[in-house]
């Protein structure tokens, strides 16, 4: 899967075109699915998967739409860490966790490592967060996906 393939927004059909976008929302690599609500309260959580994601906002009268990063006043950017030298020994070097930060629905960005034991976090603070608690002091940094 290509990383913008991972990115989707759930649209609600019924409500005016500025007030259309209710959600976005990033598949991640287990297959879990995080979603940034933006109405009507802002708010996140991790669903199981794709499918019973689908038929649920489906049962709702929604729509998703999949492959576009940038939607009214709202943007998904999917990330990789990266990690240039281990400080702990634990998550190894190379990409060791992927993620996406919502803009537009506050600063929050959520991530997933790759190695094991595997975690899933929400991150409130956004990249800034992100770097100061996995950084390592630059021995660790973020890698944008290409839009």
């Amino acid at each position: 899967m290509q990383p913008n393939q991972q990115i989707f927004w759930l649209i609600e059909p019924q409500r005016k075109p500025s007030q259309h976008i209710i959600a976005g929302g990033f598949i991640l690599p287990d297959g879990q699915v995080a979603i940034a609500r933006s109405s009507p309260y802002s708010s996140h959580a991790t669903f199981p998967c794709i499918q019973s994601f689908q038929e649920l906002q489906q049962k709702r009268g929604r729509n998703i739409i999949f492959g576009e990063n940038s939607l009214d006043d709202y943007h998904l950017q999917s990330f990789k860490l990266v990690r240039k030298k281990d400080m702990t020994g634990i998550s190894g070097i190379g990409i060791v966790a992927v993620g996406c930060h919502f803009q537009g629905f506050g600063d929050i960005a959520v991530m997933q490592w790759l190695t094991q034991p595997a975690s899933t976090a929400w991150y409130t603070g956004g990249w800034e967060q992100i770097e100061l608690i996995h950084g390592h002091k630059g021995k660790t940094h973020i890698v944008m996906d290409l839009i």
